[in-house]
């Protein structure tokens, strides 16, 4: 019985982490969930969420958007099309987009995608700033 997973989050940007943890929090279509050693693999399309992760007694966090997480033998692979670690918010550059997506999102937007990826950037926004 494995004691630890390994966790590699990366976004287009950075990897964000690769890491030995003791457990992954996160959510994804079908609602939040919890990983821990010897998971049964899994896969799913993550929505935007806090993912959080310990590391003994410390725990991380890191807001996501929408992406991909996979678990399997022990290894858990996030790809997520944008991720920022807590610590590292500016909630004043978060405000002011969120903001700016509410008044696009309150006017008219002919293209769903375009649409849909708007309203996935809001919940991003919403996520950080409500943490």
């Amino acid at each position: 019985m494995a004691d630890k997973l390994f966790l590699e989050l990366v976004s287009p940007e950075k990897l964000l982490v690769s890491s030995d943890v003791d457990n992954v929090f996160a959510a994804g279509l079908g609602g939040a969930f919890g990983l821990y050693p010897d998971h049964s693999p899994f896969c799913t399309e993550l929505v935007p969420c806090v993912l959080t992760y310990a590391i003994g007694q410390e725990t991380f966090k890191v807001i996501v958007s929408k992406g991909f997480l996979e678990v399997a033998d022990n290894k858990v692979n996030v790809l997520a099309e944008r991720a920022v670690n807590v610590k590292d918010i500016d909630a004043a550059k978060i405000k002011a987009e969120y903001e700016a997506l509410s008044v696009e999102l309150a006017g008219e937007i002919a293209d769903e995608e375009i649409r849909r990826e708007k309203e996935t950037a809001l919940k991003f926004c919403e996520t950080a700033l409500n943490i």
